[in-house]
């Protein structure tokens, strides 16, 4: 059955019970469902999906490489996949000794090939009137379902099926498709191949990689233990 919310619902992930986010959103008149979320902190109608991080969190992923595994379960979860980061980036930066270039460049490889909404708030109050806000946006009963398919030959088909790979979209699932074939190929290919072949970054084809070869129910290969300085 599809997931149907209401203007105002937000199904809240039990890990954020003290968070102090649930009683806020309650007190503003949300109306709050704990739950447990297989990914993601927030649901919001619209099929929004929030991972909340404070900044300390997000730099921390950053370097352990959970980021990027954590943007392909997002995007691969919800059609409105959103990160919000609560909190002071000044101090955290100094303390970890994390190069500004690079949290930039994460936040911009997020925003541009996971397509990913970044969300950025002071502190938990503010993150409560945000995620209310964005839970009131809709008029009447939202569903979630999967959008419509438009009709076509079986090159749009094509495009569509790899289109729908993480950080992929329409332009570089042609130019994958130009370059490797078919969609076969291309889910054959190692993250190399899949790099040069359809410009992508190489952590999102790592992680397309992943996402095709590692098998249903097992946690993905912990291969990703080392800063990413380079963006």
């Amino acid at each position: 059955m599809p997931l149907r919310l209401r203007p105002g619902v937000v199904l809240v992930d039990k890990h954020e019970s003290r968070s102090g986010i649930p009683e806020h959103l309650t007190s503003l008149g949300a109306s709050v469902r704990l739950t447990h979320l297989e990914v993601g902190d927030y649901m919001l109608p619209g099929d929004i999906l929030v991972e909340r991080k404070t900044v300390r969190d997000f730099v921390s992923s950053l370097l352990d490489g959970r980021l990027f595994e954590q943007a392909v379960n997002l995007s691969s979860s919800s059609r409105n996949p959103t990160i919000l980061i609560e909190g002071d980036w000044r101090e955290v930066l100094a303390e970890s000794g994390v190069r500004e270039e690079a949290l930039w460049g994460a936040l911009a490889s997020l925003g541009y090939d996971f397509k990913l909404t970044i969300l950025h708030t002071p502190g938990p109050l503010e993150t409560a009137k945000l995620l209310y806000v964005v839970s009131r946006r809709t008029e009447g009963e939202e569903i979630r379902v999967k959008p419509k398919r438009k009709k076509g030959g079986l090159e749009e088909l094509q495009v569509e099926v790899v289109s729908s790979l993480p950080g992929v979209g329409p332009t570089r699932a042609r130019r994958l498709l130009e370059n490797l074939g078919s969609v076969r190929a291309i889910f054959n290919a190692d993250p190399g191949q899949l790099s040069r072949a359809g410009g992508i970054p190489y952590e999102i084809s790592l992680a397309i990689h992943r996402l095709i070869n590692t098998r249903y129910g097992e946690p993905p290969p912990r291969d990703s233990q080392r800063r990413i300085n380079h963006f």
